[in-house]
């Protein structure tokens, strides 16, 4: 006598399962787009359970290959006694419903949704579990009733996101609460599903994995002793403004990395643990640096560079052992300048052949801009101020902002407009546009992520800047708002 199959509750894949709560006896619904992905995203999500798989397909394109069942679509009696009969074979298997387009064309779409209630008995009877294929927003008002009536459903989206496409599931019953309702990425590379988990593509959980919250509470015990490491990161697996966090931490103490983004470090921080507990991140116990006064006040020399002109203040800080304690290392404009060139021409080269190449790089810019701003900001204030700097306020907004772009970009700059939260500056004679024709701002990636990464760290606040108006649109001159938030 035959035994029946022992019934899976699982897929196989451990982060899908995390996810969903799928047990033997569910019917589940897939819709997707275009039909094709729905069946790809199965067929990678339950690539190690295939063994276990009955695909049940129409009899008018197929004729029954290993793991096929061949069904006729031309009588809904004949059919339904057919797939229970398979039912009845396969107890405790994943069956794959690839026929119901055809089915919809063919017959009352009532008279369908009236088979599939019939089946949810005769399924959790079977303990099978069944997935049905649909295109969403194909046959709506079946679609729409067949939601309500199945157990659970997976709804595939397809969104465009900085020139590329992005790809995501939405659980609706059948899964943990947490993920009700909730746009989860996914990704399928070489047959194989990754899907988000903590904000990073993965196959499967990592072994002893903790919770968000408890590695939450562990960063904010210890974090002038934890040292951060990069793990495994897939870069082609996550936004880039994600990667540039990630490059920003190798290495690095873990309150350093937080002084880095003081302005949006709750956010940072829920990233960072997600990292922590898939394995992008590693961290390693160490001793505590020594840490000085609590001060509110700036100290007497970083009160000076900010009260006298702007290329008095350049020198000063160029004077080694008086206000940084190290030489600065300096790149003369001209090299600056003749980089920025060979780097115009490389993307103007590359995205001649991949023309999303262009957006990709100007973001690039705009985030590794930032990321360095950020850095330099720190360690400047940190040779100047020690560990626990002074707080800077809205009132030196303005000179940061020159001396920034004095010392990095060689710029000089006139504010025009100000208010309590915002100024409005113009950059005079830039070079960074010289001789360039553009349809969108061409300075705005370079000058605004460095204004952002410098204020944020020094006013420890969110700020936001952009280009107003640009040489290379055709205005007079290139001016800029920032604004703190």
């Amino acid at each position: 006598m035959k035994k029946d199959a022992e019934p899976l509750s699982t897929t196989g894949h451990s982060v899908f399962d995390q996810i969903f709560k799928l047990k033997p006896g569910m019917t589940v619904l897939v819709a997707d787009e275009t039909f094709s992905e729905g069946y790809a995203f199965l067929k990678a999500l339950l690539k190690k359970r295939w063994y276990s798989v009955v695909e049940v397909v129409s009899a008018r394109y197929l004729q029954a290959g290993a793991g096929q069942a061949v069904v006729s679509t031309e009588g809904l009696q004949d059919l339904s006694i057919h797939v229970n009969q398979r039912r009845r074979q396969e107890k405790g298997k994943i069956l794959l419903h690839t026929y119901l387009p055809e089915l919809l064309v063919r017959h009352n779409p009532d008279e369908v949704l009236k088979l599939f209630e019939i089946w949810q008995k005769d399924v959790s009877m079977s303990k099978t579990v069944e997935f049905y294929l649909i295109p969403k927003n194909t046959f709506t008002d079946f679609e729409k009733k067949a939601r309500a009536i199945v157990d659970s459903v997976i709804d595939l989206s397809v969104v465009r996101h900085d020139s590329q496409f992005v790809y995501y599931m939405m659980p609706i019953r059948g899964c943990d609460p947490q993920f009700h309702l909730k746009n989860i990425r996914y990704e399928i590379i070489h047959d194989k599903l990754l899907v988000e988990w903590n904000g990073v593509l993965v196959d499967e959980l990592p072994e002893g994995m903790l919770s968000i919250e408890s590695i939450k509470k562990m960063l904010e015990s210890k974090e002038d002793r934890l040292l951060l490491t990069l793990g495994d990161v897939r870069p082609d697996l996550m936004p880039l403004s994600d990667y540039v966090v990630l490059t920003g931490l190798e290495g690095s103490r873990l309150s350093t990395f937080k002084s880095l983004y003081p302005d949006v470090w709750p956010e940072i921080e829920e990233k960072l643990a997600g990292w922590i507990a898939s394995g992008a991140v590693k961290i390693v116990e160490a001793e505590p640096e020594p840490s000085g006064n609590v001060r509110s006040r700036l100290r007497l020399k970083s009160r000076l560079l900010l009260m006298v002109p702007t290329g008095l203040a350049l020198r000063l800080v160029l004077i080694p052992r008086i206000f940084l304690r190290k030489k600065v290392q300096t790149v003369p404009l001209e090299a600056h300048l003749a980089v920025l060139e060979a780097m115009r021409r490389v993307i103007e080269y590359a995205s001649a052949k991949r023309p999303d190449f262009l957006a990709d790089a100007r973001a690039a810019t705009y985030y590794f801009g930032q990321l360095s701003a950020r850095k330099t900001a720190l360690e400047y204030v940190r040779r100047l101020e020690g560990s626990n700097p002074g707080k800077f306020e809205a009132r030196h907004v303005p000179k940061l902002v020159a001396l920034t772009l004095k010392a990095g970009w060689g710029l000089d700059v006139s504010f025009t407009a100000s208010t309590k939260n915002s100024l409005v500056f113009d950059v005079k004679k830039c070079h960074l546009c010289e001789g360039v024709s553009s349809d969108s701002p061409f300075c705005d990636k370079f000058v605004s992520g460095v204004v952002v990464g410098v204020l944020s760290v020094c006013l420890k606040t969110k700020v936001d800047c952009f280009e107003i108006t640009c040489r290379a649109m055709g205005a007079d001159r290139c001016s800029f708002k920032a604004t703190i938030l």
